[in-house]
């Protein structure tokens, strides 16, 4: 009786955000491993695509990966000739990603990877459910930014 208590509605919440975030990244994942991309490599590319500005620590601290863990993919991009690690402007101990124009080539196979898994997750809901759900989700990420803010 206790023990059903313990989990709250908020938790399930959280609980299945994570199994939908780790769920969408396994479909992903076997959707780009046909043109040869493992989950690091493709999410690198991802938040180079939203930021071109991050160095590579910075993408393995937002990517709560190891350093060598993300050097290996990046090497493995590079000798594909999908980005370009040069030393960082601002910082010469950092290095700068940056992706290449044959990447170009990959980018609608990996658009179209991903709208055909959003088709999929988002069937039989409205574009006003979704906009509210980002809505919250939005708030919710600022609430974590700010808590993560006050704990350093």
């Amino acid at each position: 009786q206790r023990r059903q208590k313990v989990i709250t509605d908020d938790d399930r919440i959280l609980y299945l955000m994570d199994e939908i975030s780790r769920g969408a990244r396994r479909l992903y994942d076997a959707r780009v491993a046909r043109i040869g991309l493992n989950q690091t490599q493709w999410r690198i590319i991802g938040q180079l695509l939203r930021d071109p500005a991050l160095t590579q620590a910075e993408i393995a601290k937002k990517l709560e990966l190891e350093s060598a863990t993300i050097g290996q993919a990046v090497a493995g991009l590079c000798a594909r000739g999908l980005m370009e690690r040069v030393r960082a402007k601002k910082d010469r101990r950092a290095w700068q990603l940056i992706l290449t124009e044959r990447l170009d080539d990959l980018l609608p196979e990996l658009r179209g990877s991903a709208d055909r898994l959003h088709d999929l997750l988002w069937r039989d809901i409205a574009a006003d459910e979704k906009r509210t759900l980002r809505d919250i989700l939005e708030r919710v990420s600022e609430n974590l930014d700010q808590l993560r803010a006050e704990a350093e």
